[in-house]
């Protein structure tokens, strides 16, 4: 199997993946908050649960659904647009959001508990099937026998971007902890943010308009 996957896309992919992956969000916070009370290595199950879950999330959406719509380029290209319009929403929310807060746990669990956590964490975020049934396809390639080697790259590729940002936000919490509770700095961040998804959204508009 080829993959049709140009370095353009990619790039694209990476800096919405970038984004996504370390801006603040329930996952990130989670594992903040985790690494905060018991450091990196006791958050590892967590991170693992939070992957386990993306990892499936990626097989039913983006491989089922991409296989399902298959060879149709009407769905194709209403699913692209989808994409571009969450991304826009994204930017959106980010902008206008006033922040996020730190959770402020009590007693960390077991490794089988945060493993649980972690995972639920994962799939009760809505985002993630919109994300992966309408965002991850269209950074592929169309060809029949590309696409599902782009998808498992694209995967792989966001599951790595996932667990080293979780790494970096429970080894470097203390320093992360501050900025996130400084309402001036929360809100640029989230503004910076927005304008990283926006110019992703306006690429790939521009790349479908070609």
């Amino acid at each position: 199997m080829t993959s049709a996957l140009t370095l353009s896309s990619f790039l694209y992919f990476l800096l919405f993946c970038a984004t996504m992956t370390f801006s603040p969000g329930p996952m990130t916070l989670l594992l903040l908050s985790l690494g905060l009370k018991a450091g990196l290595r006791s958050s590892l199950p967590a991170q693992l649960g939070a992957s386990v879950s993306y990892l499936i999330s990626i097989l039913v959406f983006a491989v089922g659904f991409s296989e399902l719509i298959k060879g149709n380029q009407a769905i194709t290209q209403g699913i692209q647009l989808v994409g571009v319009a969450y991304i826009l929403y994204l930017a959106y929310r980010q902008w206008t959001s006033s922040g996020v807060s730190i959770d402020r746990m009590g007693a960390v669990d077991g490794a089988r508990g945060l493993f649980g956590k972690g995972l639920l964490t994962g799939f009760s975020n809505p985002k993630t099937l919109i994300m992966f049934s309408a965002v991850f396809p269209q950074f592929a390639g169309a060809g029949e026998h590309s696409l599902m080697t782009d998808i498992a790259i694209l995967g792989l590729t966001f599951l790595l971007l996932q667990f080293a940002s979780g790494c970096l936000y429970c080894y470097f919490g203390q320093r992360i902890k501050h900025v996130l509770e400084n309402p001036r700095r929360r809100v640029l961040l989230q503004r910076v943010t927005a304008v990283l998804l926006l110019g992703v959204a306006l690429m790939l508009g521009r790349g479908f308009a070609h």
